[in-house]
C-alpha cells in the first residue's frame, strides 16, 4: 500500500487520484510512521448469523476493588470444580513503554509473542485469545474455557455487530468455525493479580516477550497513534507561538 514506486506512477498520471494508502504516506513520514504493515480487514460475521460467544459469569458479580482475594479464589476453586471436564486455558496481554505482548497457559504450555509497539492493550488481549483458539486445533480435548482478566475484549466479542477491529472479527469467525467442528467453547472473566495460577503465568509471559512474530498493527490503533502524533505536533506548534 505504501510503496514508493506509486509515487512515480501517479505523478506522470495527475488525473488519475491516489489511493488513500499513498495519499497519507507524507503525513506517516512526516510523524515518523513507517515500515507498519496494517492488519487486513477481515469479514465480520453476517447480520443473520446467530452464533454468540458462551460466557461464564461466576466472578463477575463481585467488585474488584472490595474484594478480598481469597474470597475470588474460593469462588474460582468452586467454578472449576463444577467445569473439571473442561480444559483450561488462560490468556493475558501487556502493554508498557515501547513493550507489548501476548500469552497465552494451556496444556502445561506457556506461548508468549511480541507485538508491535504500536499495538494497543486491547490488542494485545484479543491477541492472546487468537493465540489459544489458533492453538486447539493441535491440542487434547474438544472442551475448553479460555479465562482472561480481559473484560472489554469479551465485551467486544459478545457485541461483534458494533465492532470495526479487525482482529476482533478474526478471532470470532475463527470461534464460529471451531464450533461447527463439534469444539465446546466458553469464556469466562477472572479478576487480574490476585494468585490464579494460569493468570500469573500469563501475565509474566506477556511482559517478558522478546520476539517480535506479529508485525501487523490494526488501522485502529494506527489511527490513535496518527492523531496522538498530530496533536503532540498540534501542541509543540501552539506552545511555540505563545513564547
Amino acid at each position: 500500500m505504501l510503496n514508493p514506486i506509486f509515487g512515480l506512477l501517479y505523478a506522470n498520471k495527475p488525473s488519475c487520484i491516489p489511493p488513500f494508502g499513498h495519499r497519507i504516506r507524507k503525513i506517516l513520514s512526516c510523524h515518523s510512521i513507517e515500515n507498519i504493515t496494517p492488519l487486513p480487514e477481515e469479514e465480520p460475521p453476517p447480520p443473520w448469523s446467530n452464533f454468540n460467544i458462551c460466557t461464564i459469569d461466576d466472578l463477575n458479580n463481585l467488585l474488584k476493588q472490595g474484594t478480598p482475594h481469597f474470597v475470588y479464589l474460593q469462588l474460582f476453586y468452586f467454578h472449576r470444580q463444577h467445569y473439571k471436564d473442561f480444559n483450561t486455558a488462560y490468556t493475558d496481554g501487556s502493554k508498557a513503554e515501547n513493550h507489548v505482548g501476548s500469552a497465552a497457559v494451556f496444556n502445561n504450555l506457556t506461548k508468549s509473542e511480541r507485538l508491535h509497539s504500536y499495538c494497543n492493550v486491547f490488542t494485545s488481549e484479543i491477541y492472546a485469545i487468537f493465540m489459544i483458539l489458533s492453538n486447539l486445533r493441535s491440542s487434547n480435548g474438544k472442551k475448553w474455557i479460555i479465562y482472561t482478566d480481559s473484560r472489554s475484549s469479551l465485551e467486544a466479542l459478545l457485541h461483534i455487530s458494533r465492532q470495526n477491529h479487525p482482529l476482533v472479527n478474526k478471532v470470532f469467525n475463527l470461534y464460529t468455525s471451531l464450533l461447527g467442528e463439534g469444539y465446546s467453547i466458553l469464556f469466562c472473566w477472572i479478576p487480574g493479580h490476585i494468585g490464579i495460577i494460569g493468570n500469573e503465568k500469563a501475565d509474566s509471559a506477556a511482559r517478558e516477550a522478546r520476539r517480535i512474530s506479529w508485525p501487523y498493527v490494526p488501522l485502529p490503533d494506527i489511527d490513535r497513534i496518527l492523531k496522538s502524533k498530530i496533536r503532540r505536533s498540534w501542541q509543540e506548534i501552539w506552545d511555540t507561538d505563545k513564547q
